[in-house]
Protein backbone atom coordinates (compact mmCIF):
# COMPACT_ATOMS: atom_id res chain seq x y z
CA UNK A 1 0.00 0.00 0.00
CA UNK A 2 2.63 2.52 0.66
CA UNK A 3 4.50 1.44 -2.02
CA UNK A 4 2.54 2.10 -4.21
CA UNK A 5 1.30 5.60 -2.85
CA UNK A 6 5.10 6.28 -2.57
CA UNK A 7 4.85 5.40 -6.50
CA UNK A 8 1.29 7.44 -7.09
CA UNK A 9 3.57 10.42 -5.75
CA UNK A 10 6.42 10.00 -7.67
CA UNK A 11 4.96 9.68 -11.33
CA UNK A 12 2.54 12.72 -10.15
CA UNK A 13 6.21 14.97 -8.77
CA UNK A 14 7.49 14.09 -12.29
CA UNK A 15 4.50 14.55 -14.54
CA UNK A 16 3.89 18.01 -13.13
CA UNK A 17 7.20 19.38 -14.39
CA UNK A 18 5.83 18.40 -18.15
CA UNK A 19 3.00 20.88 -16.84
CA UNK A 20 5.17 23.79 -16.47
CA UNK A 21 4.40 26.22 -18.44
CA UNK A 22 5.84 29.33 -20.13
CA UNK A 23 4.08 32.91 -20.12
CA UNK A 24 4.86 34.63 -23.26
CA UNK A 25 4.07 38.36 -23.16
CA UNK A 26 4.47 41.46 -25.69
CA UNK A 27 4.04 44.63 -24.35
CA UNK A 28 4.32 48.56 -25.78
CA UNK A 29 6.32 50.77 -23.97
CA UNK A 30 6.31 54.44 -24.04
CA UNK A 31 9.03 56.78 -23.28
CA UNK A 32 12.25 55.04 -24.68
CA UNK A 33 14.29 57.58 -26.20
CA UNK A 34 17.64 55.92 -26.52
CA UNK A 35 19.70 52.45 -25.90
CA UNK A 36 20.26 53.52 -22.01
CA UNK A 37 16.43 53.47 -21.58
CA UNK A 38 15.90 50.18 -23.45
CA UNK A 39 18.25 49.01 -21.38
CA UNK A 40 16.54 50.32 -17.70
CA UNK A 41 13.41 49.06 -19.48
CA UNK A 42 14.95 45.69 -19.65
CA UNK A 43 16.80 45.80 -16.42
CA UNK A 44 12.99 46.27 -14.44
CA UNK A 45 10.79 43.93 -16.55
CA UNK A 46 14.01 41.39 -15.63
CA UNK A 47 13.40 42.15 -11.87
CA UNK A 48 9.41 40.56 -12.17
CA UNK A 49 9.39 37.10 -9.80
CA UNK A 50 9.44 34.48 -12.93
CA UNK A 51 11.00 36.33 -15.90
CA UNK A 52 13.81 35.29 -17.70
CA UNK A 53 16.27 37.45 -18.04
CA UNK A 54 17.70 36.39 -21.49
CA UNK A 55 14.66 36.49 -22.99
CA UNK A 56 13.85 40.22 -22.55
CA UNK A 57 14.15 41.81 -25.85
CA UNK A 58 13.11 45.66 -26.58
CA UNK A 59 12.48 46.98 -29.41
CA UNK A 60 13.37 50.64 -29.29
CA UNK A 61 11.97 52.08 -32.41
CA UNK A 62 8.46 50.66 -31.93
CA UNK A 63 8.23 50.61 -27.96
CA UNK A 64 7.76 46.81 -28.49
CA UNK A 65 8.86 44.53 -25.73
CA UNK A 66 8.56 40.52 -25.62
CA UNK A 67 9.27 38.52 -22.82
CA UNK A 68 8.94 35.19 -21.30
CA UNK A 69 8.17 34.30 -17.99
CA UNK A 70 7.88 31.00 -15.50
CA UNK A 71 4.56 32.58 -14.05
CA UNK A 72 1.66 34.58 -15.31
CA UNK A 73 2.57 38.39 -15.20
CA UNK A 74 0.03 41.04 -14.21
CA UNK A 75 -0.36 44.46 -16.29
CA UNK A 76 -0.74 45.87 -12.86
CA UNK A 77 2.72 44.32 -11.41
CA UNK A 78 4.67 45.38 -14.84
CA UNK A 79 3.15 49.36 -14.68
CA UNK A 80 4.33 49.00 -10.75
CA UNK A 81 7.94 48.58 -11.64
CA UNK A 82 8.00 51.85 -13.97
CA UNK A 83 6.79 54.19 -11.54
CA UNK A 84 8.42 56.95 -11.19
CA UNK A 85 10.55 55.77 -14.43
CA UNK A 86 9.29 58.02 -17.38
CA UNK A 87 8.20 55.00 -18.87
CA UNK A 88 4.68 54.25 -19.65
CA UNK A 89 2.96 50.80 -20.43
CA UNK A 90 0.66 50.79 -22.85
CA UNK A 91 -0.66 47.36 -23.86
CA UNK A 92 0.50 44.31 -22.28
CA UNK A 93 -0.91 41.13 -24.07
CA UNK A 94 -0.20 37.36 -23.65
CA UNK A 95 1.43 35.45 -27.02
CA UNK A 96 1.74 32.27 -27.74
CA UNK A 97 5.48 32.42 -28.38
CA UNK A 98 7.94 35.85 -28.44
CA UNK A 99 7.77 37.12 -32.01
CA UNK A 100 11.20 35.84 -33.36
CA UNK A 101 13.58 38.89 -33.14
CA UNK A 102 15.54 38.31 -36.24
CA UNK A 103 18.55 37.34 -33.96
CA UNK A 104 20.90 34.08 -35.58
CA UNK A 105 20.99 30.75 -33.16
CA UNK A 106 24.47 30.64 -34.48
CA UNK A 107 26.80 30.68 -30.67
CA UNK A 108 27.98 34.48 -30.22
CA UNK A 109 31.60 34.18 -30.26
CA UNK A 110 33.56 35.77 -27.44
CA UNK A 111 35.81 39.46 -28.69
CA UNK A 112 36.54 41.01 -26.01
CA UNK A 113 37.88 40.01 -22.43
CA UNK A 114 38.77 42.73 -20.23
CA UNK A 115 39.58 42.60 -16.72
CA UNK A 116 40.19 46.31 -15.78
CA UNK A 117 41.97 46.44 -12.17
CA UNK A 118 41.41 50.93 -11.69
CA UNK A 119 37.85 52.24 -10.83
CA UNK A 120 38.17 55.21 -12.35
CA UNK A 121 35.60 54.86 -14.55
CA UNK A 122 36.53 58.32 -16.10
CA UNK A 123 39.82 57.24 -17.03
CA UNK A 124 38.31 54.96 -19.52
CA UNK A 125 35.24 56.84 -20.22
CA UNK A 126 36.63 56.50 -24.33
CA UNK A 127 37.22 52.57 -23.86
CA UNK A 128 33.69 52.33 -22.96
CA UNK A 129 32.55 54.53 -25.55
CA UNK A 130 34.55 52.56 -28.24
CA UNK A 131 33.50 49.34 -26.74
CA UNK A 132 29.60 50.72 -26.82
CA UNK A 133 30.67 51.62 -30.86
CA UNK A 134 31.50 48.36 -31.40
CA UNK A 135 28.58 46.33 -29.80
CA UNK A 136 25.94 49.17 -31.50
CA UNK A 137 26.76 48.03 -34.87
CA UNK A 138 26.93 44.56 -34.85
CA UNK A 139 24.62 41.95 -33.41
CA UNK A 140 26.35 41.58 -29.72
CA UNK A 141 26.23 40.94 -25.92
CA UNK A 142 28.02 43.09 -23.86
CA UNK A 143 28.60 41.56 -20.18
CA UNK A 144 29.51 44.27 -17.71
CA UNK A 145 30.94 42.91 -14.18
CA UNK A 146 32.22 45.87 -11.15
CA UNK A 147 31.04 46.98 -7.63
CA UNK A 148 27.15 48.17 -8.31
CA UNK A 149 27.93 51.61 -7.24
CA UNK A 150 29.46 51.92 -10.97
CA UNK A 151 27.04 50.91 -13.16
CA UNK A 152 25.30 54.17 -14.39
CA UNK A 153 29.05 55.25 -14.47
CA UNK A 154 30.12 52.20 -16.81
CA UNK A 155 27.22 52.29 -18.88
CA UNK A 156 26.18 55.98 -19.97
CA UNK A 157 29.47 55.89 -22.42
CA UNK A 158 28.23 52.59 -23.73
CA UNK A 159 24.77 53.45 -24.50
CA UNK A 160 23.68 57.50 -23.64
CA UNK A 161 21.78 58.75 -27.16
CA UNK A 162 22.37 55.31 -29.18
CA UNK A 163 19.46 54.60 -31.13
CA UNK A 164 20.40 51.24 -31.81
CA UNK A 165 19.91 48.63 -28.41
CA UNK A 166 22.17 46.08 -27.67
CA UNK A 167 22.04 43.19 -25.07
CA UNK A 168 23.73 44.62 -21.61
CA UNK A 169 24.12 42.49 -18.69
CA UNK A 170 25.31 44.16 -15.69
CA UNK A 171 26.11 41.77 -12.65
CA UNK A 172 27.29 43.54 -9.61
CA UNK A 173 30.26 42.10 -7.85
CA UNK A 174 32.13 42.65 -4.42
CA UNK A 175 35.61 42.73 -6.26
CA UNK A 176 37.98 46.04 -6.95
CA UNK A 177 37.77 45.35 -10.72
CA UNK A 178 35.43 45.66 -13.59
CA UNK A 179 35.81 42.84 -15.88
CA UNK A 180 33.77 43.48 -19.65
CA UNK A 181 33.17 40.53 -21.82
CA UNK A 182 32.04 41.39 -25.80
CA UNK A 183 30.23 38.89 -27.64
CA UNK A 184 29.45 39.24 -31.41
CA UNK A 185 27.47 37.00 -34.20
Amino acid sequence: MIRNLLLTLTILVWSTNGWAKDFNYQADVKGMVCAFCAYSVNKKISTLPGVDAESVDVDLKSGRVVFSSEQKVSRESLEAVFTDSGFRLEKLSEVERPPASGQSLERPALVLDMKLYSLDTVQFESVFEAIGNIAAGNQSRLLIEAPALLEDDLLKPVLMGRQQVMKVRFMPSSTDAIHLQLYLR
